[in-house]
């Protein structure tokens, strides 16, 4: 497929992969702080144009790439509808705000798992696996390791980390599938006079939990180098 595009192509297919990089990268340092950075189809969504003249609406990160190459002029459009055709990139239209203009017209680009595949063979950049159905992503694996690393004290209720408790935990059904039960919150009570209180609630490892990461925990450590469990092994 890179063969095929002639070297404009190339150099707009390259310029919308480094960004499509970037968004990646930003969803991962918020995923890395426990911030949820929404779903991957609204932030790989990246802006190209607005259609507003300058001053008023300035040049977006993938018209400046392109210009610094000295690929950016009228015939963007048509090189963007090009790469359409060959299924490597979709392309989308919402409405902005700019100053002094008012509502104005933005176009978007999303490159597709092709285009990604293409500008990754021909950066020279190995294609990482597709993760298995039953493996977690990294951002509810790290959610998942602070409450097996908390142990039988279990994690604070509000330290979990964004919506990963819809998924995680036990009698959610995020988007309408069952979660997966791999942790629960539980009360932590305290007696005074002649009665108890609920203290807190804090999250545990259920044991459906602890048998995923006993049976995973080498998988992850290789697919997520970066989250380190420091959890005795077996749980």
């Amino acid at each position: 497929m890179w063969e095929s595009l002639n070297s404009r192509q190339k150099a707009y297919l390259l310029a919308c992969f480094h960004e499509d990089q970037e968004a990646e990268r930003r969803a991962k340092s918020a995923r890395a702080a426990f911030r949820d950075p929404g779903a991957a189809a609204e932030w790989r969504r990246l802006p190209f144009s607005i259609r507003s003249e300058l001053p008023f609406a300035e040049y977006t990160a993938i018209q400046d790439r392109l210009r610094a190459d000295g690929h950016l002029d009228a015939g963007a459009g048509a090189t963007l509808h090009a790469l359409a055709r060959r299924g490597l990139l979709k392309i989308s239209e919402d409405r902005v705000d700019v100053p002094q203009v008012g509502l104005a017209s933005r176009v978007l680009v999303e490159l597709t798992r092709s285009g990604r595949a293409c500008a990754r063979a021909a950066l020279g950049i190995p294609t990482v696996p597709r993760r298995p159905a039953y493996l977690l992503s990294e951002w509810l694996w790290r959610n998942l390791v602070r409450v097996a690393e908390a142990g039988p004290e279990g994690l604070s209720e509000d330290a979990m980390g964004g919506k990963s408790r819809f998924y995680l935990g036990t009698g959610y059904r995020p988007n309408g599938r069952p979660s997966r039960g791999y942790i629960d919150c539980h009360p932590v009570r305290m007696e005074k006079g002649r009665g108890t209180f609920v203290l807190e609630y804090r999250w545990r490892l259920t044991e459906a939990g602890k048998r995923h990461v006993n049976a995973h925990r080498s998988d992850y450590q290789t697919r997520y180098p970066d989250v380190q469990l420091r959890a005795p092994d077996p749980l």
